[in-house]
């Protein structure tokens, strides 16, 4: 851990606990605010651990990495269903799971295929079993 300020939160369990409170809050509250990192620091100081905004970016990208998925996976759930109920703008939250959350408009893909030119002809039953084989197991 570097240097400077003992840490808010005691473990990364801890953070995800109480990002999941506050989630579960907004949704019982009727989506009266969003699931930012602005409002989880000012729900944070509501009680009784104070935290601003650099404080929860520091300890989900330096101390806690591990959970940052899980954080926005969260986040994305609360803003997902909060627009399908209509308690949040579609434009706003489409923006928003997009830059929050690492959603995109499609997939996108990365083509592995190997293209192999083989002489069938010149290839006995063995070898040709053999790739397809090959091919197989690289499928799986």
């Amino acid at each position: 851990m570097p240097a400077g300020q003992p840490k808010k939160f005691e473990s990364a369990e801890m953070l995800l606990e109480l990002w999941g409170e506050f989630c579960a809050e907004i949704v019982s509250g009727d989506y009266s605010i969003a699931p930012t990192y602005t409002e989880f620091s000012k729900w944070l100081s509501a009680g009784s651990l104070g935290a601003d905004r650099r404080t929860i970016y520091n300890s989900l990208n330096k101390y806690f990495p591990d959970i940052k998925n899980a954080v926005e996976v969260t986040r994305a759930d609360v803003v997902a269903q909060g627009t399908m109920l209509g308690k949040y703008q579609p434009s706003m939250s489409i923006f928003a799971l997009k830059n929050w959350c690492g959603w995109t408009d499609k997939l996108e893909t990365q083509n592995e295929n190997v293209n192999r030119n083989y002489d069938m002809s010149t290839l006995t039953d063995e070898q040709i079993d053999k790739i397809l084989a090959e091919d197989e197991s690289d499928e799986s």
